[in-house]
């Protein structure tokens, strides 16, 4: 099973009368980076979502997002004393200066926390246990995104394999052809070569050498290996971004290899060919967790 590493989730908690927005992003990264923003309130808690984080997923950079979204009417209550502090001072200094006016209701709103959102004291322990379901449902819903698209890279990439199959057995059934073709042209030269003094021994070393550099077999039989070897990673369970990344590298030196021995235009075409739909797989590996 294959997961994306990037994905979108929400979720949302309340905790007494305030409510929190609740966002969870990933994208592409070769380790896994976490970045938390977070009221100040949560900061006892940011080893917390990181250690939750790291359980549900191995590979990505996520951002954390927790945001307030507003306070229910009921909470909002006047902070009778410390209104009542603005209004005795303000008529002190109103007598020590002997100013003029009042201070009325209109002036007591432009004070700073003249109203108060009444809460019992900073508890870490019952903040998490409001907050972590709100968490959970984030990372659902971007462990849900991360799967779907998974599961679409995994459908192209295994076009691709089966692109790559193709292109390996014809290259392999091209090979003997080009390899009988130029023996037939030696034997057709051979009459030439023998005038020259060149012996018939000689003519055919000079086939084997050729027949040995061109010979792609074993660079056949290992890219065959590797691509069998693909599908099976990308039918485990657990994430193997990093081993298809690594395989796509031995897929394409030994591709390299089999262009550098090609014994005809035809399959050199082919061999590259063979590199672009890798280039494109690999791309593709680079989301994969």
């Amino acid at each position: 099973m294959l997961n994306s590493m990037t994905g979108y989730g929400r979720g949302e908690a309340t905790l007494g009368p305030e409510s929190f927005s609740i966002e969870l992003k990933s994208l592409n990264h070769r380790y896994l980076d976490i970045n938390i923003r977070t009221p100040e309130r949560f900061f006892p808690l940011d080893t917390r979502f990181r250690e939750y984080i790291k359980k549900r997923f191995s590979r990505g950079a996520f951002s954390l997002y927790i945001n307030p979204k507003g306070y229910g009417r009921a909470a909002l209550r006047p902070n009778i004393a410390l209104a009542r502090a603005y209004v005795e001072s303000a008529r002190e200094l109103k007598a020590a200066l002997g100013l003029k006016g009042d201070v009325d209701v209109e002036s007591l709103l432009k004070m700073k926390d003249i109203f108060v959102f009444p809460e019992g004291p900073n508890d870490a322990e019952r903040d998490w246990k409001n907050i972590s379901r709100g968490l959970n449902k984030a990372c659902e819903g971007l462990s849900g995104m991360r799967k779907r698209e998974g599961g679409e890279l995994k459908k192209d990439i295994e076009k691709r394999l089966k692109n790559i199959h193709g292109l390996k057995e014809k290259i392999g059934k091209a090979v003997p052809a080009y390899l009988e073709r130029y023996r037939e042209r030696l034997k057709s030269e051979m009459a030439v070569l023998l005038g020259e003094g060149k012996s018939e021994d000689a003519i055919a070393a000079e086939a084997a050498i050729f027949a040995q550099r061109t010979d792609i077999s074993e660079e056949i039989a290992r890219l065959k290996s590797h691509t069998e070897q693909f599908r099976r990673y990308m039918g485990f369970r657990e994430p193997v971004g990093r081993r298809l990344d690594f395989l796509c590298q031995e897929v394409i030196r030994e591709a390299n290899t089999i262009g550098s021995k090609s014994p005809g235009i035809k399959i050199t075409q082919m061999v590259v060919e063979i590199k672009a739909e890798l280039e494109k797989i690999r791309e593709q590996v680079q989301n994969i967790e």
